[in-house]
């Protein structure tokens, strides 16, 4: 007779797959770790991680869905009367970790990824999608309380935002004399000066 599934425990067990690869990628590369390697990482079998995930790109979108859901979360943990800038730039603000550069390393595995794999680049194109209707959200309520230039079309206002918030661990990585804290600082007003309504 077949086992009964407790989500809690299956939940658990993906949970540890996940963390797993993210390891596994930190190390290897997102081309370069293998499901073997991430098995081994696991500590489980092949046969028993593909009960969970059939593929590696499975995995993969499995932690972009969590990061929007993450996001998700983020975003309306906000109090509607907040400054439109800081709600855009509180996921910035909220990144830990950013000295030991995994966020960063992280993003430039799977945009290269997604210049080679078409499941890939289907995955990065769907989550960028969800965060930018997430920005364009909050753009419009800036826009309704005055906060946000009304001629910023919302839509594509998100996009430059997401390009952004995606190059930004970038710039100490890329230029000397300039620390995580004040490339933060930086994008912060350049972001709310880009907003402002315009006199």
């Amino acid at each position: 007779m077949a086992r009964k599934r407790v989500p809690e425990q299956h939940e658990g067990r993906m949970q540890e797959i996940l963390e797993a690869a993210h390891r596994c990628f930190m190390r290897h590369g997102l081309q370069g770790a293998s499901i073997s390697m991430i098995c081994k990482e696991a500590g489980m079998s092949p046969g028993h991680l593909y009960h969970y995930f059939p593929s590696k790109e499975a995995i993969v979108e499995q932690m972009a869905d969590d990061y929007l859901s993450r996001l998700h979360a983020h975003f309306g943990g906000h109090k509607d009367s907040e400054a439109t800038a800081t709600v855009l730039l509180s996921e910035l603000w909220s990144m830990t970790g950013w000295d030991d550069l995994a966020h960063c390393r992280i993003l430039f595995e799977l945009l290269a990824e997604a210049g080679r794999n078409e499941k890939i680049h289907a995955i990065l194109k769907a989550n960028t999608d969800g965060v930018r209707q997430l920005l364009a959200e909050t753009l419009k309520a800036g826009q309704a309380r005055g906060e946000v230039d009304p001629d910023l079309d919302p839509e594509h206002t998100s996009a430059v935002l997401v390009a952004i918030l995606d190059a930004a661990p970038m710039l100490p990585l890329m230029t000397s004399g300039i620390g995580f804290e004040e490339s933060r600082k930086l994008i912060t007003t350049m972001v709310s000066r880009f907003l402002q309504p315009q006199g």
